[in-house]
């Protein structure tokens, strides 16, 4: 198997001789050197071609059999590089671009010797910094490809067309062809693969939200570059433009993410809003049922005015004051209650409330509109229970007027006599 890697450290052993042809050198030495056995060795090794003439000692011998021997004083060969592919030796970068073919769907040679700048991608690539660029180009095509709908080859062998497609509901499909291509321009900008590697279809098992943002940055990429007409250039500006590209992409995703916060805080503010209403709908209606027996009591004042006699009319009294009363402390165990939903409201939103300031305005508006009824129905509500409070008591209140003001001198003489009772007592009291 053909390795550049061992034909880098053979042709620099021998001292890099130039090319005669893009793909040939000749080398020549005029005295005996130790180093030129194990730099053939090594070039025999690595496979990248073949010796098309060898002089020892200016004679001839047979390039495919020939071994070097420690007694030599003259020594030339010439090495052509094989034409078939095999060798990824190149004499310069631009060459590579050119013969490559596999760079423009994303495939690098792992192992890559540059004659010319004298670098191998092994272990040189930081010598220049196109090389690191070169592959970072490749990984963005592989993940540029993994993210397309479709891949045409069918123009010619070379060309490679990534198609996106951005489904458009109102407006329909829209279809952008990305055609990579790759020359010595680009390789001065460095992209970065990061973000594509996190989209790639094997990761649908580690992001359950991956189709959603496959799909957000297909539109991303279709919105971005849809000014393009050629498919070539398109690919070019995407290159150039890369952090403007991704900044975009990253807004949009932001703007996806937070309409389904938004989305689901409207849903949140709505569910609180119906479930406080309910609550404060219920403690009416079990209000109303009881507020019913004020006037009822009303109605017992008539029978005090028609009562035989003033026990009668004491019982009367009595029962309805009874009756009073358990409806003021009904109200107040309702008011207790009331005031747990009130506390429940300032929970349930202030949440939000805390965070109204990087709402969208609909939902500001919305939000404020479910506070201001709530508030407003809390307040109306709170009012009638303290005036039902006060209304309760109402009917033993104007009992205990009417009984008086019937049966008066009868109270007043039960008055006396009880007290000339307790004067007496206190006077058997004092006597002892």
């Amino acid at each position: 198997m053909a390795s550049s890697v061992k034909f880098a450290r053979a042709y620099r052993a021998l001292g890099r001789p130039k090319l005669q042809t893009k793909s040939s050198f000749c080398f020549r030495a005029e005295q005996f050197s130790a180093e030129v056995g194990p730099a053939i060795a090594e070039l025999i090794a690595s496979q990248t071609g073949r010796f098309d003439e060898v002089l020892v000692d200016r004679k001839e011998i047979d390039a495919s059999t020939f071994e070097i021997s420690g007694g030599w004083s003259n020594f030339e060969f010439t090495y052509k590089l094989s034409s078939a592919g095999e060798a990824d030796v190149y004499q310069n970068l631009k060459q590579l671009l050119i013969e490559c073919k596999t760079i423009v769907r994303g495939g690098l040679p792992i192992e890559v010797y540059l004659i010319d700048e004298d670098i191998c991608s092994q272990d040189d690539e930081i010598l220049d910094p196109r090389l690191g660029n070169l592959r970072a180009l490749c990984q963005l095509i592989t993940c540029l490809a993994d993210l397309a709908h479709y891949h045409d080859e069918k123009l010619r062998g070379e060309e490679y067309r990534l198609i996106f497609v951005e489904d458009d509901g109102a407006k329909g499909a829209k279809t952008i062809t990305l055609q990579p291509c790759v020359d010595l321009d680009l390789l001065k900008y460095s992209v970065s693969s990061n973000l594509l590697e996190s989209l790639l279809e094997s990761n649908f098992d580690k992001n359950p939200h991956l189709v959603k943002e496959r799909s957000i940055f297909r539109a991303s990429l279709v919105e971005f570059s849809k000014d393009s007409t050629d498919a070539r250039e398109r690919f070019r500006f995407v290159v150039l433009n890369w952090k403007d590209f991704l900044r975009l992409y990253n807004n949009n995703l932001d703007t996806y993410l937070s309409g389904f916060s938004f989305h689901k805080a409207k849903q949140e503010v709505g569910s609180a809003e119906l479930s406080i209403a309910d609550q404060l709908s219920k403690l009416i209606s079990d209000i109303s049922g009881k507020v019913l027996s004020i006037p009822i009591s009303l109605v017992v004042l008539i029978a005090i005015a028609k009562a035989g006699n003033v026990f009668e009319s004491t019982v009367l009294v009595l029962g309805i004051t009874l009756t009073s009363f358990i409806m003021a402390e009904t109200i107040a165990a309702q008011k207790l209650q009331y005031n747990r939903i009130c506390h429940s409201r300032v929970l349930l939103f202030s949440a939000h409330e805390k965070k109204i300031d990087i709402y969208p305005d609909d939902l500001k508006e919305y939000l404020r509109s479910a506070i201001r009824g709530l508030t407003k129905n809390e307040k109306m509500l709170g009012r009638s229970l303290w005036a039902l409070r006060c209304l309760a008591w109402l009917p033993a209140i104007a009992a205990v007027s009417l009984h008086s003001f019937i049966y008066m001198d009868e109270l007043i003489a039960s008055w006396r006599n009880i007290m000339a009772a307790v004067i007496v007592l206190f006077g058997k009291l004092a006597c002892f």
